[in-house]
Order: structure tokens, then sequence, then C-alpha cells
């Protein structure tokens, strides 16, 4: 057979070790010159394991493992691929950068240009001197330019990196791979945090590279309907094995990836149902207010004259496209933002600036969000991190105690995560991370819950699973304001919503069913 007509990617009778455990047992995998393949499965099954496999990153202890892309000189075949990660994606492609809400001076932070410019993009040392011709400059030029055009990011050049959302960043970081013009293209959950028309948008961008033939992709993602449509292929995955794969058509078709699609795994473990108190019909005490509010980054104004009160019970869905100000106005709440003590912002009932420290406020609270995920220690158990909710740090400041230790088992318990306990946390996946930083914010029974894109990396049955936990809390009379970019992810208990477009923030009051 001619090496034009070989896999790019082979893996025949493969076994792999993680730690101490074999895993993807005698698989046989092939990625052919123009195919383009999907990779789902269930929280926690194995995608990105899989993928680092692909990579050459686990050790192999039996079968065949072959990897053969074209590579620029003097470089090894891996460095031909590009794998963005669901932690790298937003964070991680500037070393050290990090989440604004722990560092509010964007004067040290890079511009997008910079993070674009060809020395950041080949990883070259600042001090060291590097010779290019004018005619690989100019191409270079040409190159991210377009890619820069085709992204629709012009406006974010000359940004600092601090002052960017979540899905501004994702959109940064995806430039950044297609101006290393990879051989070959992995991406984990690369629609998490953006908005619909973006969501379009990048999905129509992928179409294009592989009508071109830019370079092979392979696409972890649960959420069929942003599927490019050029997509060949699906490989499912389950407790770190190969479930099915084969064409896409077909797969669809397989039951498991059809129960899977549609959020009906059995081995998903729902919450339980407790009993719900009955909501109080009347307003309940204010927890929140905006008076007259001018949301602003800096010098841009995002949101202009917000007027908003939040009460005691009442469930909100926060709703606006990417960069309309929906994590800035969650600043001025959580207290991180200079700007809230010199605005009409009222927090449990005391004006911002009155006297309370940032904690005092947080103490309050349970909050999730991608910055703070990505914040959190790797190294502490699944039973630490929820432990740490108590203490609202992100490490075990003293000794728990056994009292302690039971009620955070307890909260794994009804989330069904029980068997996440003496897990670390950085060797779990995206949506058991995310799961886990649930039960944290929920342990102390916060009079206030925040919830930031909480559905990012879980797979359909366990979003299923996580908007039931929240229902059941919102009956129970928590009070919760909820942040996404999926209708389809808003809990079904969730009343009200503030719908944040154009620099205006218009409440919307769901009309209720008689």
């Amino acid at each position: 057979m001619k090496r034009s007509q070989l896999p790019l990617i082979e893996l025949r009778q493969a076994t792999f070790r993680l730690g101490e455990q074999l895993v993807f047992k005698q698989v046989d995998w092939f990625l052919q010159k123009g195919q383009h393949w999907i990779v789902t499965g269930p929280t926690g099954a194995g995608k990105t394991v899989f993928c680092r496999a692909l990579l050459g990153e686990l050790l192999l202890v039996g079968g065949e493992y072959r990897l053969r892309l074209a590579t620029r000189a003097g470089r090894a075949p891996e460095e031909s691929i590009e794998y963005l990660t669901a932690t790298q994606w937003a964070y991680d492609r500037v070393e050290g950068a990090p989440s604004r809400w722990f560092s509010l001076d964007c004067e040290q932070s890079p511009l997008v240009a910079d993070l674009l410019s060809w020395r950041a993009i080949e990883n070259i040392n600042p001090f060291e001197v590097v010779a290019r011709s004018p005619e690989q400059i100019a191409r270079w030029n040409r190159r991210a330019d377009r890619v820069v055009q085709q992204l629709d990011i012009p406006f974010l050049l000359e940004r600092p990196w601090l002052a960017l959302s979540d899905g501004e960043r994702r959109k940064v970081a995806l430039a950044q791979v297609l101006m290393r013009a990879p051989r070959l293209l992995i991406l984990d959950d690369p629609f998490a945090g953006l908005d619909a028309a973006y969501r379009r948008h990048v999905r129509d961008l992928l179409d294009d590279l592989i009508r071109r033939r830019t370079v092979p992709l392979i696409l972890v993602s649960s959420h069929s309907d942003d599927w490019p449509r050029g997509m060949t292929h699906l490989v499912h995955i389950e407790r770190l094995r190969i479930a099915g794969q084969g064409p896409l058509n077909q797969m669809k078709r397989d039951p498991a990836v059809a129960r899977f699609l549609h959020g009906r795994q059995q081995h998903v473990a729902p919450p339980r149902v407790g009993r719900a108190t009955p909501k109080m019909n009347r307003p309940g005490p204010e927890l929140v207010a905006f008076q007259d509010v001018r949301i602003q980054w800096n010098d841009t104004v995002l949101l202009d004259a917000v007027n908003w009160t939040v009460h005691a019970g009442e469930s909100w869905a926060i709703l606006g496209p990417n960069g309309s100000g929906k994590s800035t106005l969650l600043s001025y709440i959580l207290g991180d933002n200079p700007r809230a003590y010199a605005s009409h912002v009222r927090v449990f009932g005391r004006r911002r600036g009155s006297g309370e420290s940032v904690w005092d406020i947080k103490r309050h609270m349970g909050w999730i969000s991608p910055e703070f995920h990505q914040a959190f220690d790797a190294s502490l158990t699944g039973l630490e991190t929820v432990l740490t909710g108590l203490t609202d740090s992100f490490a075990l400041s003293s000794v728990p105690t056994a009292r302690q230790r039971e009620q955070a088992r307890r909260e794994l318990r009804k989330m069904g995560l029980l068997h996440l306990a003496e897990r670390p946390f950085g060797q779990l996946s995206t949506g058991q991370q995310r799961l886990l930083l649930l039960a944290r914010a929920l342990i102390k029974a916060p009079r206030l819950l925040i919830l930031d894109e909480p559905c990012q990396g879980l797979d359909p049955a366990s979003r299923r699973a996580f908007c039931a936990e929240v229902d059941r809390r919102i009956r129970q009379g928590a009070t919760v304001l909820y942040v996404t970019h999926r209708p389809s992810e808003i809990p079904s208990s969730i009343e009200h919503s503030l719908q944040l477009r154009a620099g205006q923030a218009k409440i919307v009051h769901r009309k209720k069913s008689s």
C-alpha cells in the first residue's frame, strides 16, 4: 500500500496504561485521509483519555500505535497536532494568566494582538533574536489577517486578555491554533461558552475547513445540533473503551448513541428528589438591588441604567450574547469589581462600600463559573473539594470535623457523586469536576446561588440531572441566578429572566401556567 493511502493515525489491537489502569484494551481505530470524527460519551467516560492516546501521551503496553502526519523540518509528528482541551480553551493559552476575578488590573495583561503575533504563536522567547525574511513576514501577516477575519474578531485586537469574556477568550484560542496551520485539529467542546449566533459562525468555519480539505478534524461534542455538516464518522466512548464506531449517519441510529444524545443513559445517577417546601407567593426580602447602575469594564460601557431587584426565593436566568456584560454584572454582585462601590448596588440589604468585606458578602453565596473552575486546586479529593465550600476557600485551612465530613458526604450522596469522594479533582473529567463544584456551592445552603455557565462540559444526561437538582433547590425556596447561552439548559423552575442586549437590560417575567 502506498504511504499516501495509509491511515494518518492507526491503533491496531492497542492497549494503553493510565496510571495503574489499563485503558482502551485491544482497540482498533483508524483515521483515514478525508475523515472527520465526532467523539461522544457520558461524563467521565474517557473522551479526553482517548484524545491523549491519539496524541501518543499514554504508555502503549500492547498492540500498535502509528502516527503518520507531515511535519515541518526538525519537528516530531506530535507537534503537528493542535489539541484544545476543555480547560485550555479559554485560560491556558496565556501561560500563567490569572482569572480576571483575581486580578482587576489589566495594565499588565497582554493585548489580543500581542497574543496573535508570530512570536507568540510560534512560542519564541521575547529575548531571543529570530530573523524572518520580508516574504515570511508578509506570508504570516496574510494568514493572520485571514484567520482574524474568518473568526470575526478584529474588534478584539486592542483589548487586554483579562478584559475578555469567557466566550471571547475561546474565540482568541481558536484563532491561535488555526494560525499554527496544524496537520490535525482536535477540539474539545469548542462551542461551550459561545452564544447561538457565534456557535453557528464557528460551525460554518469548521465546515469551510472541511470543504477546503485544510485539516482533519476530531471534535469532542455532545450537542449534535452544533456538529458541522461535513463530519463523517463517530466514535462513542463508555467506561474507557470504544463502545461503537463507524460512519456518522449509521452511528446516529445506534441505540446506545441515540440514548446518549437524548440524555437517557441508564447508568447516570439522578439526584435524590426530596420533599420540596412550598414557595411563598409574596416576594421575600430584597437580596440584590441595582438602581440606575452603569455596568462597564474600564472605559467601555456594557450596560446603561440597569434597574433590577432580586428577592429571596426568586430564580432568574441572565441571558445575552458574548460580551454583553453578563459576567461583569455578576462581578458587581460578588464584590470583585471596584466599580460596584461607586454605584448604587445593594447586596443582602447593604450598599456596596458600607464597611463589609468581600468575604462577608460571599459567606452567604454559592458560586460556580468557568473562571472559578480553572482556579481550583487539582490535588484536592472530591470530598475535600466540597468541604472547602464551608469556608469559601480553595484549600482546607483546618482538619474538618466528623460532622463536616458527613455533611459533605450527604451532599455528594444527594447528587449521585459519592463514588468521587476520594478521587483527586485533577484526575476527573470536566463534567465530574463541574458537578462537584455544584455540591460545593450548595453545602452551606447559601442565601444566593450564582451559576455562571454551569453546564459546560456536561453530557446530556448529566445536564438533565444537574438541572433537576437546581429545580429541586428552587422548589425548596433557593434564590438562583443562572447564566447560560443555551435556553435548553435553563432549569424549568426558573421564573424570570434578565436579557442583556445592545447596552440594555430587559426584565421578562415568565407567564405562569393556569
